[in-house]
């Protein structure tokens, strides 16, 4: 049964220890882009030999016993060998008048190590480094591997057509307006709308989904896709920068290079962490051996602090979670705008869903033609000719079912779309109104109620009713089952908020188990709903609304994380939302909860595992217990389980 939403004034903001709710800006000026640090990313041959050579000489070296000197020659070249990059890179700081960071610690932890005699000491800290940046490496190169997949869908060429003969140019070059002849097996170099020809096409690269997608004339082509079967001929609607395959690279590059809230903040401490353990260091090592006299003691401990004091752990683990989240969820054929998204979703407990093109398939059918004073192909043909211009799946069904053509549109002076209710137009010098009961309410026209199922398009002429038309869609595959799903994940309250009837609604409402139902709602009291249901969540709760993104751009932008569904299909409007479902795949909606929730455990994990291993470490190294050889191994350990620990998010199916 379908509950009263009652209106609300005021956006029930989302509330969370540190974590302020604001969307991530789409548009980045990198000019203004704070500096970060570059971490090491290769993982290649090259690499790894000056590492297996520190650990050949240190094996060496450490089980030399005599001469001294040989020993300390050992050693002293392991150190070199691990330490050479960490020289480099502290080096370049310098040179580039940058204030060195923790690099320089490591270095200054080693020479100690060498000055007090602790030769072993000093190499293995420094090839324990050196072999945790390792593995980090690793793991940041197959992120950045995964980055270079997706510039493997860019296009290379074009041909366009100049009467009869097909030019080669490269896809930046092609004006919108352009007729291009794609052959079978290339990619789709821009957007736009096939003119002739029969195919199918692969959108694998930009859905996710590898079953093919037949196109005719008049069908919507993406930039990416492979035309598979036969060669066509399209029109280019959009340039190659605003095309479907540009702007799903541009769009990860600008979200994987804004920190997120939490790293924000993880960078801030860690700054101060890092300053707060190397005035430590200086105390232990030369303030407080001068009243111990114990400066051999002294030093070691500093020795300690200063291996401890880096968080590059947490400042590289953090960031993979987060941009591994947004990659294996691009493979899957889902954009994620922001890696302050992923902290909003994972903290989802009520869902609003669009009806047309979210829970139905979008996917009308005209089932009954109910004219009144005039037949029913007049009826059909002045409707489709009114939603001549439509993009939304009604008028695509209208136009079909009337049998429109361009050349019908000759006589259509003037459309005019009104949100939530239809549309008005001049057609041969009438004015035509097509849309809903509140469309003729609006206008004060008399209209009949439907006796039957379905969604209602009414139609009149100079303020005379004309009848009705009947049409329906039909649920999703696997709805039930997402819907399920999203609950056991731990979604509480379910809810739908549609402009159709309740007879229509309230029916769907029941076979999938929503706990709350709107029905005949313009896109005003929607929102109205929305800004309701954000009052009822708790402080660190979110509001996620799912729509397809037709005429759904304010309530993307009033709940906390918007998701537009079949983004393929209808990109007008979706450039407002936080997330795109690039298919109209309902079951990747709990893929998406799933990629998120095991980002933020991902990234909570790691936090805990690096303060709890280091607040130890510190700790017995204060008391003087812990060997350095502990201390540089334990280090190295937080680096590579950190690391590790952030591969994890590739394995959510």
């Amino acid at each position: 049964m379908a509950k009263h939403l009652a209106p609300s004034k005021e956006k029930k903001q989302f509330k969370m220890p540190s974590i302020p709710t604001d969307k991530l800006p789409r548009v980045v000026d990198f000019r203004f882009e704070k500096e970060k640090k570059r971490y090491p990313r290769d993982f290649s041959l090259r690499a790894m030999i000056p590492v297996l050579m520190a650990a050949l000489l240190f094996l060496v070296g450490f089980l030399l016993s005599r001469p001294l000197w040989v020993k300390v020659l050992l050693l002293g070249a392991s150190a070199l060998c691990s330490g050479f990059d960490l020289m480099r890179r502290t080096l370049q700081r310098v040179l580039n008048r940058r204030w060195p960071d923790e690099d320089l610690l490591f270095l200054i932890a080693a020479l100690i190590a060498f000055c007090i005699g602790e030769f072993a000491a000093g190499a293995f800290a420094l090839l324990m480094l050196r072999a945790g940046e390792l593995v980090q490496g690793y793991v940041l190169a197959r992120t950045d591997n995964g980055v270079e997949l997706l510039r493997e869908i860019l296009p290379e060429k074009a041909f366009v057509l100049h009467g009869d003969e097909a030019v080669e140019t490269v896809p930046e070059n092609v004006q919108i307006g352009d007729l291009l002849r794609v052959a079978a097996g290339e990619r789709i170099p821009v957007d736009g709308e096939v003119v002739s020809g029969v195919s199918s096409v692969d959108c694998s690269a930009l859905s996710g989904d590898e079953e093919p997608v037949n196109v005719a004339i008049g069908s919507r082509l993406r930039s990416g896709c492979v035309n598979l079967s036969a060669d066509i001929t399209m029109r280019c609607e959009k340039c190659f920068a605003e095309s479907a395959a540009a702007l799903r690279l541009e769009s990860f590059e600008q979200a994987r290079a804004l920190d997120s809230i939490l790293e924000t903040r993880l960078n801030r401490y860690s700054a101060i962490y890092t300053a707060v353990v190397a005035v430590c260091a200086l105390l232990l090592g030369v303030l407080l051996p001068i009243f111990t006299h114990d400066w051999a003691g002294g030093l070691r401990r500093a020795l300690l602090f200063l291996l401890l004091s880096s968080p590059s752990a947490l400042l590289i683990s953090v960031p993979l979670c987060f941009e591994g989240a947004m990659l294996s969820a691009e493979r899957k054929g889902v954009r994620i705008f922001g890696k302050s998204v992923l902290e909003r979703l994972s903290h989802v407990k009520t869902m609003a869903f669009g009806k047309t093109g979210v829970i139905t398939d979008g996917k009308f059918r005209v089932t009954d033609v109910f004219p009144d004073g005039v037949g029913e192909e007049e009826l059909l043909g002045v409707a489709a000719a009114a939603e001549s211009h439509a993009r939304n799946p009604m008028g695509e069904a209208l136009r079909q079912a009337g049998g429109w053509t361009r050349d019908i549109a000759d006589g259509v002076l003037q459309i005019e779309e009104v949100p939530g209710r239809g549309v008005s137009a001049f057609i041969e010098g009438r004015h035509v109104y097509v849309g809903n009961a509140a469309l003729m309410e609006e206008h004060g026209i008399f209209y009949l109620t439907p006796t039957r199922a379905g969604s209602a398009v009414h139609v009149a002429v100079e303020d005379r009713y004309w009848g009705h038309i009947l049409l329906s869609d039909k649920l999703r595959d696997g709805a039930f089952d997402a819907l399920e799903d999203l609950r056991a994940q731990g979604v509480k309250q379910m809810v739908m908020l549609t402009g159709d009837v309740l007879s229509v609604s309230k029916n769907i409402a029941a076979a999938l188990n929503f706990d709350m139902v709107r029905s005949e709602l313009t896109p005003e009291s929607k929102l109205s709903a929305i800004q309701y249901l954000l009052q009822g969540l708790g402080d660190r709760d979110t509001l996620a609304y799912v729509g397809d993104g037709i005429h759904d751009a304010p309530l993307f932008q009033g709940a906390h994380v918007g998701i537009a569904m079949d983004a393929l299909r209808y990109d007008d409007g979706t450039d407002k939302a936080d997330v795109s479902v690039m298919s109209g795949e309902i079951r990747k909606l709990p893929m998406l909860l799933r990629i998120a929730r095991t980002a933020l455990r991902g990234v909570w994990q790691n936090i805990l595992l690096c303060v709890v291993l280091k607040a130890l470490m510190l700790i017995l190294t204060l008391t003087g217990t812990l060997p350095i050889a502990f201390g540089a191994a334990g280090e190295a350990l937080i680096m590579t389980l950190t690391a590790l620990n952030a591969l994890r998010i590739y394995t959510v199916d």
